[in-house]
Protein backbone atom coordinates (compact mmCIF):
# COMPACT_ATOMS: atom_id res chain seq x y z
CA UNK A 1 0.00 0.00 0.00
CA UNK A 2 1.17 3.19 -0.46
CA UNK A 3 0.67 7.04 -0.36
CA UNK A 4 -1.90 8.49 -3.06
CA UNK A 5 -1.04 12.02 -2.44
CA UNK A 6 2.67 13.84 -1.75
CA UNK A 7 3.94 13.93 1.26
CA UNK A 8 5.39 17.22 2.76
CA UNK A 9 9.21 17.21 1.86
CA UNK A 10 9.97 19.29 5.22
CA UNK A 11 7.81 17.19 7.56
CA UNK A 12 6.47 19.83 9.37
CA UNK A 13 9.55 19.64 11.90
CA UNK A 14 12.39 21.67 13.15
CA UNK A 15 15.54 21.07 14.10
CA UNK A 16 14.60 17.32 15.02
CA UNK A 17 14.12 16.57 11.20
CA UNK A 18 15.89 13.97 9.61
CA UNK A 19 15.74 12.35 12.69
CA UNK A 20 13.52 9.16 14.28
CA UNK A 21 13.41 8.64 17.96
CA UNK A 22 15.55 6.38 19.47
CA UNK A 23 13.88 4.65 22.56
CA UNK A 24 16.61 2.03 23.05
CA UNK A 25 18.51 4.60 23.91
CA UNK A 26 15.84 6.86 25.96
CA UNK A 27 17.53 9.94 25.69
CA UNK A 28 18.02 12.69 23.02
CA UNK A 29 19.93 15.99 23.32
CA UNK A 30 18.79 19.26 22.08
CA UNK A 31 20.88 21.71 19.98
CA UNK A 32 22.95 23.00 22.89
CA UNK A 33 23.83 19.48 23.74
CA UNK A 34 21.75 18.88 26.63
CA UNK A 35 20.37 15.77 27.39
CA UNK A 36 16.59 15.46 27.51
CA UNK A 37 14.92 14.38 30.96
CA UNK A 38 11.46 12.69 30.25
CA UNK A 39 10.45 10.84 27.40
CA UNK A 40 7.22 8.86 26.93
CA UNK A 41 5.16 7.28 24.12
CA UNK A 42 1.53 8.37 23.45
CA UNK A 43 -0.97 8.40 20.74
CA UNK A 44 -1.15 11.74 18.72
CA UNK A 45 -4.16 13.82 19.69
CA UNK A 46 -6.09 14.64 16.44
CA UNK A 47 -5.56 11.46 14.21
CA UNK A 48 -4.23 8.80 16.82
CA UNK A 49 -0.69 8.11 15.77
CA UNK A 50 1.89 6.35 18.18
CA UNK A 51 4.59 9.22 18.84
CA UNK A 52 7.03 9.91 21.42
CA UNK A 53 7.28 12.76 23.25
CA UNK A 54 10.92 14.12 24.95
CA UNK A 55 11.23 17.34 26.93
CA UNK A 56 14.20 19.11 28.31
CA UNK A 57 14.77 20.81 31.21
CA UNK A 58 13.51 24.40 31.49
CA UNK A 59 16.84 25.59 33.74
CA UNK A 60 18.83 24.38 30.31
CA UNK A 61 16.37 25.70 28.23
CA UNK A 62 15.69 29.47 29.47
CA UNK A 63 19.19 30.60 29.25
CA UNK A 64 20.30 28.98 26.25
CA UNK A 65 21.88 31.18 23.43
CA UNK A 66 20.50 28.28 20.57
CA UNK A 67 17.25 28.69 21.78
CA UNK A 68 15.81 30.31 18.07
CA UNK A 69 17.05 26.50 16.92
CA UNK A 70 14.47 25.02 18.97
CA UNK A 71 10.86 24.29 18.17
CA UNK A 72 8.96 26.66 20.56
CA UNK A 73 9.98 28.47 23.71
CA UNK A 74 10.08 26.88 26.95
CA UNK A 75 7.63 26.88 29.34
CA UNK A 76 6.96 25.50 33.04
CA UNK A 77 9.39 23.02 34.69
CA UNK A 78 9.59 21.12 31.09
CA UNK A 79 10.99 23.54 28.78
CA UNK A 80 11.24 22.38 25.23
CA UNK A 81 9.62 19.52 24.08
CA UNK A 82 9.51 17.56 20.98
CA UNK A 83 7.61 14.99 18.98
CA UNK A 84 9.07 12.22 17.03
CA UNK A 85 7.62 9.45 15.21
CA UNK A 86 8.60 5.71 15.97
CA UNK A 87 11.60 4.53 14.19
CA UNK A 88 9.42 2.12 12.09
CA UNK A 89 6.98 4.75 11.28
CA UNK A 90 9.40 7.82 10.29
CA UNK A 91 11.79 5.27 8.29
CA UNK A 92 8.55 4.65 6.31
CA UNK A 93 7.79 8.19 6.03
CA UNK A 94 11.14 8.95 4.80
CA UNK A 95 10.70 5.86 2.18
CA UNK A 96 7.12 7.38 1.02
CA UNK A 97 9.18 10.98 0.53
CA UNK A 98 12.52 8.62 -1.26
CA UNK A 99 9.74 7.03 -4.05
CA UNK A 100 7.83 10.23 -4.13
CA UNK A 101 11.36 12.17 -6.08
CA UNK A 102 11.14 9.58 -8.48
CA UNK A 103 9.83 10.28 -12.70
CA UNK A 104 7.71 6.83 -12.10
CA UNK A 105 5.70 8.29 -9.05
CA UNK A 106 5.40 11.74 -10.53
CA UNK A 107 4.13 9.98 -14.06
CA UNK A 108 1.44 8.16 -11.93
CA UNK A 109 0.40 11.14 -9.75
CA UNK A 110 -0.22 13.31 -13.18
CA UNK A 111 -3.17 11.34 -13.13
CA UNK A 112 -4.31 12.36 -9.80
CA UNK A 113 -3.12 15.95 -10.35
CA UNK A 114 -6.03 16.00 -13.26
CA UNK A 115 -8.77 14.02 -11.76
CA UNK A 116 -7.94 16.81 -8.64
CA UNK A 117 -8.49 19.34 -11.69
CA UNK A 118 -11.67 18.07 -12.81
CA UNK A 119 -12.65 18.36 -8.94
CA UNK A 120 -12.05 21.89 -8.99
CA UNK A 121 -13.49 22.86 -12.31
CA UNK A 122 -16.87 20.95 -11.12
CA UNK A 123 -17.07 22.77 -7.83
CA UNK A 124 -15.87 26.07 -9.88
CA UNK A 125 -18.11 26.14 -12.28
CA UNK A 126 -21.68 23.48 -11.31
CA UNK A 127 -21.37 24.01 -7.21
CA UNK A 128 -21.48 20.05 -7.50
CA UNK A 129 -20.86 20.25 -3.85
CA UNK A 130 -24.35 22.04 -2.95
CA UNK A 131 -27.35 19.67 -4.43
CA UNK A 132 -31.10 21.23 -4.32
CA UNK A 133 -32.65 18.03 -4.59
CA UNK A 134 -33.31 15.48 -1.64
CA UNK A 135 -33.26 12.50 -3.15
CA UNK A 136 -30.63 10.03 -4.42
CA UNK A 137 -32.25 9.41 -8.11
CA UNK A 138 -32.21 13.34 -8.39
CA UNK A 139 -28.83 14.32 -6.60
CA UNK A 140 -27.83 11.64 -9.30
CA UNK A 141 -29.51 13.44 -12.19
CA UNK A 142 -27.71 16.83 -11.45
CA UNK A 143 -24.22 15.24 -10.91
CA UNK A 144 -24.86 13.70 -14.45
CA UNK A 145 -25.66 17.41 -15.53
CA UNK A 146 -22.56 18.95 -14.24
CA UNK A 147 -20.31 16.36 -16.11
CA UNK A 148 -21.99 17.11 -18.97
CA UNK A 149 -21.47 20.44 -18.64
CA UNK A 150 -17.78 20.49 -18.29
CA UNK A 151 -17.81 18.03 -21.25
CA UNK A 152 -19.66 20.68 -23.26
CA UNK A 153 -17.24 23.48 -21.99
CA UNK A 154 -14.29 21.45 -22.62
CA UNK A 155 -15.18 20.49 -25.94
CA UNK A 156 -16.09 24.10 -26.92
CA UNK A 157 -12.36 25.54 -25.35
CA UNK A 158 -10.82 22.95 -27.40
CA UNK A 159 -12.83 24.06 -30.66
CA UNK A 160 -12.23 27.43 -30.46
CA UNK A 161 -8.38 26.85 -29.58
CA UNK A 162 -9.11 28.62 -25.94
CA UNK A 163 -5.83 28.17 -24.06
CA UNK A 164 -6.77 26.43 -20.79
CA UNK A 165 -6.79 28.57 -17.47
CA UNK A 166 -3.15 28.67 -15.48
CA UNK A 167 -2.48 27.74 -11.82
CA UNK A 168 -4.85 30.35 -10.03
CA UNK A 169 -2.81 32.79 -7.91
CA UNK A 170 -3.70 33.89 -4.54
CA UNK A 171 -3.95 37.39 -3.90
CA UNK A 172 -0.75 37.48 -1.46
CA UNK A 173 1.09 35.82 -4.28
CA UNK A 174 -0.40 38.63 -6.68
CA UNK A 175 0.62 41.25 -4.34
CA UNK A 176 3.94 39.83 -4.11
CA UNK A 177 4.48 39.48 -7.79
CA UNK A 178 3.37 43.07 -8.27
CA UNK A 179 5.81 44.54 -6.12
Amino acid sequence: MGAAGGLRVDGGQSHHQGRAADPEGAADNCPGGHRSFEWWEQKHHRNGTPVIKVFFPAGHCRPCPKQTQCTKPPSGRRGTGLTFLPRERYEALEEARRVQDTDEWKERYKVRAGVEGTISQAVRVTGIRRTRYRNLPATRLGHVFAATAINIIRLDRWLTVTPLGGTRTSRLEALMLAA
